[in-house]
């Protein structure tokens, strides 16, 4: 653009001094047919600008989609639902226990009313709005996950390293949503770290608790929750 103005600008300069009846004679035209070449120079950097402006619009919508797209779908109202999960922690080859009163909800200490533990039974988390994560029931413990590391209340870290490695099962079968995954009535989650064999992952995944029914009250064969239980079936005095 700016060897085109200068060369116009030339052309004006010797048409002036060296040719003035002919300068005369077409100025307007030579103005014209500058003006047209202005217009096309400045109609051509306005056509780049206008199309790298709407890509950067596409990329920023598309962008946005697909961030909305990868979030975790949004919490609803406590009492939606009342959900019963069966869950268990290894690490390096150990069960961790979660039937400390840390991590229990109680009339007086309700650590979320979205998801929690109570009656000192560590091995079923209860939930009670749809939209709830296993990784935003961990939060409420203190704990952090995700698909590299789980990290504890004490903030002690499990990550992937060498042949040490964090897995997760729901339902017996491979799962990598981790911290994303939408607990669902009566799962049986295994989170898993450590270098573990296939044989032992396998006994990990059926050591898990298949009592969540009991708690959901749709298996009476076997059993009825324990007199003490505080949320079970539509009721639960934690939320109080």
């Amino acid at each position: 653009m700016i060897f085109g103005i200068v060369l116009l600008s030339s052309v004006f300069s010797v048409l002036a001094q060296g040719e003035q009846t002919l300068w005369q004679k077409y100025d307007w035209y030579i103005i014209g047919a500058g003006l047209v070449l202005l217009v096309y120079i400045l109609f051509k950097i306005t056509k780049k600008l206008l199309i790298l402006g709407v890509i950067i619009a596409v990329a920023v919508i598309v962008g946005k989609v697909l961030l909305d797209g990868g979030t975790a779908p949004e919490i609803g109202v406590v009492g939606d639902v009342h959900y019963h999960a069966d869950f268990a922690v290894y690490l390096n080859g150990e069960i961790y226990n979660f039937a400390q009163e840390k991590y229990m909800s109680t009339e007086n200490k309700s650590l979320s009313n979205f998801a929690h533990l109570h009656d000192m039974n560590g091995n079923i988390m209860h939930k009670h709005a749809l939209g709830i994560t296993l990784g935003f029931f961990l939060e409420t413990l203190g704990i952090k996950l995700d698909g590299h590391c789980l990290v504890l209340d004490d903030r002690t870290s499990y990550c992937n390293e060498g042949n040490k490695e964090l897995k997760m099962y729901v339902n017996g079968k491979h799962n990598d949503e981790f911290a994303e995954y939408d607990i669902q009535d009566e799962d049986t989650i295994l989170l898993s770290y450590g270098e573990v064999s296939e044989e032992e992952l396998q006994e990990q995944i059926e050591s898990v608790s298949d009592e969540a029914c009991i708690y959901s009250l749709t298996c009476p064969e076997k059993g009825t929750p324990p007199e003490e239980a505080t949320c079970i079936g539509e009721t639960c005095m934690v939320e109080g």
